[in-house]
């Protein structure tokens, strides 16, 4: 195996020369399979060295995947799954660059095979899980652009992505479990110089530019962001007595029916799990803010109930309920808690509301997780060095014109010269939904009139109606202890809508199944022409309230809306 660079200007002998032996020995084509140990050690001198050492892992990882030899391109698929995985946003920044995922699809030709082999699916498996994950639910996913531009001109080139498994989406996504205060300053300053160092190793004007702008926020990093960081701490903490006050309840249930906990009842061990885990960061918080007595009292009762939960839940599990049921859980409810909706108030619809309470909030932050459709349209990214030779690309690669396929009878396309980002400007008609709902890759252009998207609903209701959007609420059923129906959206602009997010909550006393968006961007003046399916059931016949918050772009401009409606 040569140790310099084929692609011109990048060589191997840049590389730490022990970082790469171990990544040579990860990979060596006489392993029958992948060597975890070793992978994961890897992972550790990644984290423990941080600077290039990130960047030089993922260059040769990619060389080595777009080898010729099929055992050791498995291997090195593998190795990436760990690092992805493992070493967090520095080498989320690095499988971003435009030239890394060149590389990595160096070896797929320009029209896909009738059959792909191993190392294709592979390689495609681990896109759409980056796609599905940290394209979407990351803080930074403005980062990592390039990767939903790849996912997007793969797709539009025929090839089909696997369905993302749930516990590796687990992985990658974002954690709602407690953190203290230094814990999410030393996570920014991770990030921040992770950036930096990229910006520095460019070196175009442009880039030393930013990374002046980025050392500026770095020296009063932490007086800037601390009441940024308090608010999510805050936000945090409402989350885990919402978990609580779930878990007492469960634990009352199970006692109460005189049973011991089982195993097999997941829901039940992973909230144990979380809210045990977050006890040490509760303890971490009351040291950090020991200045503030009311906050130390509310945490402290927070501290207690959660030492009574945890010893509640281990006696029952080991069928003591007596004792159990001697244990009695004070949680610390407040309005804003109880009732994540006031159904008491008979405000109408508040639109254009930039913040709510933040119980509403919270719900709506863990609904996200669970019903939303959110296909991130492809954003342009012109942050990566575009004259680094490495990544050039086989057949298939960013950063060349691309040539729109037809729907049917698609004539040979030629295989050179693609420029896919000066086609992101514009919307495309032939952008295509969430490969997970639409596998054959059938889906019908943006442009289908909304006359055959559209069904004959008992009745329409107007939920919101702003200078961009119009949603509508099409109800398939007036019996009142279940309705069902789907959410239309329209667009009342010539200028495109993307980036649609849509998120929806109802009373506790309900039941909501919320379908994934049949798209997130909506062609100029389009009507009713994106949908998602609702339905909710009403047990106890009561007014139906619900609360929604919708954000979305337009021509680069975030937008959000919320409101309060009766259906």
């Amino acid at each position: 195996m040569s140790s310099s660079s084929s692609s011109g200007s990048f060589s191997l002998s840049k590389i730490n020369p022990k970082l790469l032996r171990r990544i040579y020995r990860a990979c060596r084509p006489t392993l029958n399979e992948p060597n975890l140990a070793l992978n994961l050690e890897i992972c550790d001198y990644v984290n423990a060295k941080q600077g290039s050492a990130p960047r030089d892992a993922a260059i040769a990882v990619a060389k080595l995947i777009s080898q010729r030899d099929p055992q050791t391109s498995e291997l090195a698929v593998s190795l990436l799954d760990n690092l992805v995985k493992n070493c967090g946003y520095p080498f989320h920044l690095q499988i971003s660059r435009k030239e890394f995922l060149n590389e990595l699809v160096k070896r797929f030709p320009e029209r896909p095979p009738l059959r792909y082999n191993r190392v294709h699916r592979l390689i495609l498996a681990q896109i759409e899980e980056w796609y599905q994950t940290i394209c979407r639910t990351s803080k930074y996913k403005e980062d990592f652009g390039y990767i939903r531009d790849m996912h997007r001109l793969l797709s539009n080139k025929g090839y089909i992505f696997p369905e993302v498994k749930l516990e590796d989406a687990a992985v990658l996504n974002p954690s709602d479990n407690l953190k203290s205060l230094e814990d999410l300053q030393k996570e920014e300053s991770i990030v921040h110089s992770a950036k930096l160092q990229e910006l520095i190793r460019r070196g175009r004007p442009q880039d030393l530019q930013e990374a002046n702008k980025l050392m500026k926020i770095m020296a009063g990093f932490k007086d800037d962001n601390l009441q940024e960081n308090k608010k999510q701490i805050n936000d945090d903490i409402a989350r885990l007595k919402r978990k609580s006050e779930i878990f007492a309840e469960m634990l009352n249930s199970i006692q109460q029916s005189g049973t011991s906990i089982d195993d097999s009842n997941e829901a039940l061990v992973e909230l144990y799990s979380s809210i045990k885990s977050s006890q040490p960061i509760v303890t971490k918080i009351i040291e950090e803010d020991n200045d503030n007595e009311d906050y130390v009292h509310d945490l402290l009762g927070l501290n207690d109930s959660i030492n009574q939960l945890v010893e509640k839940f281990q006696l029952l599990k080991n069928g003591q309920i007596d004792k159990a049921g001697a244990i009695n859980v004070s949680t610390n409810n407040n309005s804003a808690n109880d009732n994540l909706i006031d159904f008491d108030d008979d405000e109408g619809p508040i639109s254009n509301d930039k913040r709510d309470d933040q119980g509403y909030q919270d719900l709506l932050s863990d609904l996200t997780n669970l019903s939303f459709s959110n296909n991130n349209a492809p954003n342009q990214s012109n942050n990566l060095d575009l004259n680094n030779l490495f990544g050039s690309g086989g057949s298939i690669s960013l950063g060349q014109p691309i040539q729109q396929p037809k729907p049917q009878h698609q004539q040979p396309t030629q295989s050179l010269n693609f420029d896919l980002l000066s086609d992101f400007n514009s919307p495309s008609p032939q952008l295509q939904s969430n490969t997970s709902l639409d596998p054959f890759q059938l889906s019908f252009p943006n442009t289908t009139p909304s006359n055959v998207l559209q069904n004959n609903f008992e009745s329409i209701k107007l939920i919101n109606q702003s200078s961009n959007l119009k949603i509508e609420a099409g109800v398939n059923s007036n019996d009142a202890s279940l309705v069902n129906g789907k959410i239309l959206f329209s667009n009342l602009n010539p200028l495109q809508i993307q980036e649609l997010k849509f998120m929806l909550a109802v009373p506790k006393s309900c039941k909501l199944n919320l379908k994934p968006q049949s798209n997130d961007s909506i062609n100029g003046s389009s009507n009713q022409l994106v949908y998602q399916e609702f339905s909710i059931e009403n047990n106890m016949n009561k007014q139906l309230k619900i609360k929604w918050k919708v954000e979305y772009k337009v021509n680069g401009e975030n937008f959000e809306e919320t409101g309060v409606n009766v259906l």
